[in-house]
């Protein structure tokens, strides 16, 4: 209780210095909590948003890391710089939170472990919306956690019809580091009265840190160190049309590249040498009808992946190769149905649709399969009097054994002055993925404390909770805080188990323990989530800003079980930011310190700390003479050893400087 005090204390601390000139007008962002854009006062749920202003300024190379500070949102990287990081919202599972792009999901079939591979450049996001709690009623299966939905500029502003000239932008971000890191960003655009296109490519490499190869001191290895190298690269194309005055269409396509050191990413096994390569190709399309009182939108997207996974060929275990297909459409329709006197409402806006998923895969070590998801949804979003709001979603969904789920859900939100209260509670579903149901089965005499997947898998479902306010508190201080309940059933996990009692693999060594996939009867989930923000001005557009947030979460009732996933959420987490800000001169300085479970496995050298602190700096400076800044980043100022995934040493301390320009 003493650690809770604390941290309330120093929340209070930033509430007190509170100086009412500059406003953070959180309320006016418009944001797709339920798929009907609304205001974030009146979604009912718990959102922050960051914009293009909070993408540049941040100390970070990835989505991931530009997260990894909001209160909910636990972060288990394998890497730094992107290349790979399981995200949970509220101590859900990775498997648990719904990734989207312009209204397009990104998860996918093979592994959640690739949904952070965001196929845009940092320079092409306009928005991303963090969307804690369930969502399934709106957005489909795996939204139990929350969402992250990433909406790029050129998708944002689809429907804007400027003057008649010509505008062209271009934005270029080039940086060098240690351990050989090097990494380009360009985009441009271009853009006339009702049309827009864009072009960006990045690319980021390093050979990495140089480690100690635990295979060697364990005699199965003749290389006594290795190195932890990535190269990362995507490039993409977009065009947004304004065809008349009521219809827009929009498309983007592009391809990602991903080619690292997985060692220990996914095993925990001594031989463990593995190298992995990605690559994905995608197309992605909104065709938009608006009339101000009706809106009518259709979604589709195609993406192939291709996975090439070597354990240790040195050896002789065969290289696991996988290609994912998977289809998305996505239709609906909005309309107004005005004031209804007799029920007290002001204005409701009411959403009906539906979604069809369409994935298939091709693997050497899972096997050939084929599933068919979909669902029909209807959305209502209503104001009753003067500042109360109720979101109400339902959606039948249906998934590929025939299974019919009913996800309803329900939000509300009520204004007063400058405190809105919130409230939700909703029902979600996960169907496991082709990992989960097949990983390994083709691979003879798997070897010990490897992953099994398992074709019997049923869906997960929970039942979630939360209740909230936000209060703004003057205009440049802005107080939040919400407590959150989830119950589920069937959650899918990965078990320490005995091969013998194993039934539906037959390629498993005699009494040898693997990690199977298991469907765990129940487990809660409960928990706190406070922010604070606070902005000091100090004139001639000078400002500090100081933020803090803390989070506790509690996961019980899988007592016994040793999974790999549960619960693998820190209890505490603490995250402070300060950014100093002048005409020219920018400081930005993120930290956090996470408490949660140790793990340990001497066998593979992982060690998983009970707490930790990571720091991170950002130093921006803009010259006169540079239609730019120039920056200095430090990552893990304090060069924190530690690991978030058993066996996956996080980077030390990596210093960093670049230059980033733009033109207009």
């Amino acid at each position: 209780m003493k650690f809770i005090f604390t941290v309330l204390a120093l929340l209070l601390f930033f509430i007190s210095k509170a100086e009412a000139q500059i406003s953070i007008e959180l309320d006016r962002i418009e944001v797709t909590a339920s798929r009907i854009g609304t205001d974030i006062s009146e979604s009912g749920k718990n959102v922050t948003v960051f914009t293009v202003h909070d993408i540049e300024q941040m100390p970070v190379t990835s989505v991931d890391e530009l997260i990894r500070t909001l209160p909910g949102v636990n972060i288990n990287s394998r890497q730094g710089f992107g290349v790979q990081a399981d995200v949970g919202i509220r101590g859900s599972t990775y498997n648990q939170v719904l990734f989207m792009l312009d209204n397009v999901p990104m998860n996918d079939p093979l592994t959640a472990h690739f949904n952070t591979n965001i196929p845009v450049s940092l320079s092409e996001i306009g928005q991303i919306e963090i969307i804690r709690g369930p969502a399934s009623a709106s957005f489909g299966a795996d939204a139990v956690g929350g969402v992250v939905h990433i909406k790029t500029k050129m998708y944002m502003e689809r429907e804007i019809q400027r003057g008649d000239g010509r505008i062209s932008h271009f934005n270029a971000d080039v940086a060098g580091g240690q351990n050989n890191l090097q990494m380009g960003e360009v985009y441009t655009e271009f853009q006339g009265s009702r049309w827009r296109a864009g072009l960006s490519a990045r690319g980021v490499r390093s050979d990495g840190e140089t480690l100690p190869n635990p295979g060697f001191e364990q005699g199965v290895s003749d290389q006594e160190e290795y190195d932890n190298y990535f190269n990362l690269a995507n490039a993409n194309a977009s065009l947004s049309v304004r065809m008349s005055n009521n219809w827009s269409w929009y498309t983007r396509a592009g391809i990602d590249d991903r080619d690292f050191s997985a060692r220990y990413f996914y095993t925990r096994n001594e031989f463990d040498e593995s190298t992995e390569q990605i690559q994905s190709r995608w197309i992605l399309s909104a065709l938009t009808r608006d009339t101000g009182y009706n809106r009518t939108e259709l979604n589709a997207s195609l993406r192939r992946v291709d996975d090439t996974f070597d354990f240790n060929s040195r050896i002789g275990t065969p290289v696991n190769q996988h290609t994912t297909d998977q289809l998305f459409l996505n239709i609906s329709h909005q309309f107004n149905t005005g004031r209804v006197e007799s029920f007290g409402i002001s204005s409701s806006n009411v959403m009906i649709g539906g979604s069809f998923t369409g994935m298939q895969i091709e693997s050497t070590d899972r096997g050939d399969h084929s599933d068919k998801l979909g669902g029909i949804y209807l959305i209502t979003h209503t104001k009753y009097g003067d500042g109360f709001y109720v979101t109400a979603s339902s959606r039948l969904q249906f998934d590929q054994l025939g299974n019919t789920e009913l996800l309803p859900q329900i939000s509300s939100s009520y204004r007063m002055g400058r405190l809105t209260l919130r409230s939700s509670v909703g029902r979600a579903i996960r169907i496991g993925d082709y990992t989960e149901r097949y990983v390994s089965s083709q691979i003879p005499d798997l070897a010990p404390r490897r992953n099994i997947g398992n074709p019997d898998l049923e869906p997960e479902n929970s039942w979630s909770a939360d209740a909230g306010f936000d209060w703004q508190i003057s205009q440049n201080t802005l107080l939040s805080s919400t407590v959150f309940y989830r119950s589920s059933e069937n959650l899918i996990d990965y078990v320490l188990t005995n091969s013998n009692d194993i039934t539906t693999a037959d390629n498993l060594l005699p009494d040898e323990e693997y990690f199977y996939a298991r469907n765990i009867s129940e487990t809660e989930t409960a928990g706190v989530e406070l922010l604070a923000s606070h902005t000091v001005p100090f004139g001639n557009n000078r400002s500090v800003r100081l933020d803090g947030s803390y989070t506790y979460i509690h996961t019980s009732g899988f007592e016994g079980e040793v999974s790999k996933y549960i619960a693998n959420h820190p209890s505490h987490q603490v995250t402070a930011g300060v950014r100093l800000s002048t005409s020219r001169f920018m400081i930005n300085s993120s930290s956090s310190y996470r408490v949660r479970n140790a793990e340990l496995e001497e066998d593979i050298g992982g060690e998983v700390p009970s707490g930790y602190f990571v720091s991170n700096l950002n130093v921006e400076y803009a010259p006169d003479f540079v239609p730019g800044t120039v920056y200095l980043q430090v990552l893990n100022v304090t060069d924190t050893s530690y690991q978030e995934i058993l066996g996956a040493p996080m980077p030390g301390r990596w210093i960093m400087g670049g230059l980033r320009v733009r033109l207009r």
